[in-house]
């Protein structure tokens, strides 16, 4: 989202006035391309909270 916010404030400096609703709407739009661009390079993104299950690790935290 930084690279959103410093799109907007650039935006800003040159005169552009943005809409509540389409920074919101734009913030959503850039969001999901980056999360696209991500998946495109090998990432998976889980939601905040998702505990993907690993063997490995569930061995390590019964220790």
């Amino acid at each position: 989202m930084r690279l959103y916010a410093d799109i907007l404030a650039n935006a800003a400096r040159n005169g552009w006035d943005y809409t509540p609703e389409s920074i919101v709407s734009g913030s959503k739009r850039h969001f999901e391309e980056m999360k696209l661009q991500l998946n495109d390079a090998g990432y998976e993104i889980v939601p905040v909270g998702a505990r993907p299950y690993c063997k490995r690790l569930d061995k390590l935290a019964a220790r």
